[in-house]
């Protein structure tokens, strides 16, 4: 519902081949222009497979920069406002204890920079 919500009413050529393909397990590869739907491929296909019910984290989403964090969370966000998903997004600037104690809570995907996600090891 989320998707056509957000307006996706068919899947852009990147999205078609990507999520099928991701979602059989294969790891993929894939360039597109900016604005075709990329963000969306990978996280419509990683929100597909999480189970709301189970408590440890089933996701991580590794990006380059604070600023594709922040729009890769703002998306995962949108897509699962009628599921029970709960999506942390984690980066440096932001204090560590803070997401320290928010990883201890109900978070089933969490979307960080390498950095931020070698302080939470």
């Amino acid at each position: 519902m989320a998707i056509f919500e957000k307006g996706w009413e068919t899947p852009s050529p990147i999205q078609e081949v990507g999520i099928p393909m991701a979602l059989t397990g294969r790891n993929i590869q894939a360039r597109a222009k900016n604005g075709t739907g990329k963000t969306g491929a990978y996280c419509i296909q990683v929100l597909e497979q999480v189970v709301p019910s189970e408590q440890p984290i089933q996701a991580l989403i590794v990006v380059t920069t604070r600023e594709l964090a922040l729009q890769t969370s703002q998306i995962c966000i949108e897509l699962v406002k009628h599921l029970d998903i709960r999506i942390m997004v984690t980066t440096g600037g932001i204090d560590l204890k803070d997401d320290i104690m928010r990883i201890f809570g109900k978070v089933n995907v969490v979307i960080a920079t390498p950095g931020r996600v070698l302080d939470l090891m």
